[in-house]
């Protein structure tokens, strides 16, 4: 439980003050002695973090009392999820929750729930308990502001550079493998094949490829275009090649040099090759 006397403080500060012990998550209980009327906002903000509300009056002082709620939390099993199945089901799980909800993740490899704990805070999401119990490992993460997160570290944009094109199915596989992953952690993507890389984007070519253990590439490839990911074809590694625009699959289109050396010189891109 934590106390605050914030007799002296006006709205709205009353109400910045509140909100930046809140964003903490480290009280179950925060007291408030308020002057009357500077409470404005209060009940608005326990609501948003997962807190019920009380207010007293006291002459002319206010005591509002916050309490956190027992919070009901989900599990999900992602034992035999390969990667980058994991993170791609979290993200899509915290991106559907509210602020303050929890999730249990749970699998038999540990490794697979360090991955997860590292990738956390890009998918807005706080660590708030790990360990091993019946022979599984488990980690528990809270859904969080993204102003909660780390600015230093967080960055928003993804960039996979893609040279090898349908002649290396690996590398053309994870080029949208990433890609998924990289949209479930709520980042925007642009995709930029150059060279041999163009090939993917012809129409009919990425049908021809298929994994034993994934989807067909066009059946990938597809799903990121839909999500909003940009997709651009270096123009000059297509005129070498014969092609042209019309000769591209929808939503993929041409772009120059310039275009790519501005991306590449964006810092708020985290730059992947294959």
């Amino acid at each position: 439980m934590k106390k605050i006397n914030a007799l002296g403080i006006k709205h709205p500060n009353s109400k910045i003050l509140v909100e930046n012990i809140l964003k903490q998550n480290v009280e179950d209980e925060l007291i408030i002695n308020l002057k009357k009327s500077e409470d404005q906002g209060l009940e608005e903000l326990a609501v948003k973090y997962g807190y019920d509300f009380s207010a007293e009056t006291k002459g002319n002082e206010l005591v509002v009392r916050m309490t956190k709620k027992d919070i009901e939390i989900e599990k999900l099993d992602v034992t035999g999820e390969t990667c980058p199945g994991p993170v791609i089901i979290v993200g899509d799980k915290l991106a559907s929750m509210q602020l303050g909800q929890r999730v249990e993740i749970v699998s038999n490899l540990k490794e697979t729930l360090d991955d997860l704990i590292i990738s956390a805070p890009e998918m807005n999401g706080s660590v708030v308990d790990e360990g091993e119990t019946n022979g599984k490992y488990y980690v528990v993460i809270e859904k969080v502001e993204s102003e909660a997160v780390s600015q230093v570290t967080k960055r928003d944009k993804v960039l996979v550079v893609q040279s090898n094109g349908i002649g290396n199915a690996e590398r053309a596989y994870a080029t949208f493998i990433f890609s998924k992953a990289a949209l479930s952690m709520g980042k925007k993507v642009t995709v930029f094949l150059l060279m041999d890389g163009v090939s993917i984007a012809r129409k009919g070519n990425a049908a021809k490829v298929k994994h034993p253990a994934f989807d067909r590439l066009d059946k990938l490839m597809e799903p990121i275009i839909e999500q909003g990911a940009e997709i651009f074809v270096c123009e000059l590694s297509a005129e070498f090649r014969g092609i042209k625009q019309s000769d591209l699959v929808e939503g993929t289109k041409l772009a120059g040099a310039a275009t790519y050396i501005t991306l590449l010189s964006d810092p708020s891109f985290a730059v992947v090759n294959f």
